[in-house]
């Protein structure tokens, strides 16, 4: 009868064991998937801060549209506005397909291949946005310029000093931007190799 109690007070604790073993691994999939998504939330609010300011900028040239004159000014002003719309659903589209990636739903194997194709079409894409932001600043300058009335031929050293100025500084503020999402990413990175120790 002892032998009987102490097999089944033995099996009692190894089930509890094994629940606690499943209890403690599901709860560190989630402290990771929730460290995970705080990663990235280093890059969704910046974007989602610089996606309204895009959003507002086009609605500014919407409502203004009337002031710009001539017909290559109004077709540079109809490619701002739909290279401010465009520019953060690119930027959004590709950090979703980030956000998705869901250690407690796939294997180890399946969140870091998932991962990292997210992880290069963000790059690629962040890197489609510069170059789209880059033209942006070279076709919008005019447009803005004729709404507020000025003429940039009046601007003494406008296209020799200050726009040069101003690409050297956006790709400046650019590079540095790219090096603190690659960072971030290197450290969600980091967070899902935490898994597999």
């Amino acid at each position: 009868m002892e032998l009987e109690e102490m097999k089944a007070t033995w099996e009692a604790l190894s089930q509890k064991v094994a629940q606690q073993e499943k209890l403690t691994h599901k709860m560190i999939e989630n402290m990771t998937h929730q460290k995970y998504k705080s990663r990235l939330n280093k890059i969704l609010y910046p974007e989602i801060l610089g996606s309204i300011i895009c959003f507002l900028g086009a609605i500014f040239m919407i409502l203004n549209f009337q002031a710009i004159e001539g017909p290559i000014m109004q077709v540079f002003g109809i490619l701002s506005i739909l290279l401010l719309f465009g520019l953060p659903i690119i930027s959004l589209a590709s950090l979703s397909g980030l956000r998705k990636v869901n250690v407690s739903l796939m294997t180890y194997a399946e969140a870091i291949r998932n991962y990292s194709l997210q992880k290069i079409r963000f790059q690629k894409l962040q890197k489609l946005n510069v170059s789209m932001a880059l033209l942006f600043l070279l076709i919008a300058t005019p447009v803005f310029m004729e709404m507020n009335g000025k003429d940039i031929s009046n601007i003494p050293y406008f296209w020799k000093l200050i726009f040069p100025l101003g690409v050297i500084l956006f790709l400046g503020f650019s590079v540095w931007v790219l090096k603190n999402y690659n960072s971030a990413l290197k450290k969600a990175e980091d967070t899902l190799s935490e898994i597999q120790k």
